[in-house]
């Protein structure tokens, strides 16, 4: 399945709400989370792309596949082949932000630090997607 797609999109959203391990790590998250890709006319994203999630205590209460710039309350960048790294298991999400191979465009750090372990789950749950 192709990343940053819709389909892609809806089925990273089922498998979230049959995550247990998500559910009870994101118990009190709330709010959207775009996970962005930059601009890449090669890889078929002229525009960049961007999956949105509308996260609520631990269910995604949609997906969506968007073109160009994210509308979310946390918008995380990379280029394709950052994510690919990510969503194949060779980049751990944390160290790629500290390093600045994730880029937290929109939110801070702080904010997102107490959801480490959601973290964790989201990522564990796009590589089933993936």
């Amino acid at each position: 399945m192709e990343l940053f797609t819709e389909a892609w999109a809806q089925a990273y959203c089922r498998k979230l709400n049959e995550s247990e391990a998500y559910r009870k790590a994101a118990s009190t998250w709330e709010g959207s989370l775009a996970l962005s890709v930059r601009p890449d006319p090669k890889a078929g994203f002229p525009k960049g792309a961007a999956v949105v999630l509308d996260l609520w205590h631990g269910a995604c209460r949609g997906a969506r596949a968007v073109e160009g710039e994210a509308e979310a309350d946390f918008v995380i960048e990379a280029d394709l082949a950052t994510w690919q790294e990510v969503l194949e298991g060779r980049l751990e999400p944390l160290s790629a932000l500290m390093r600045g191979l994730l880029e937290l465009k929109k939110g801070t750090i702080a904010a997102l630090a107490p959801y480490a372990q959601a973290a964790q789950e989201l990522v564990k749950v796009a590589r089933e997607v993936s």
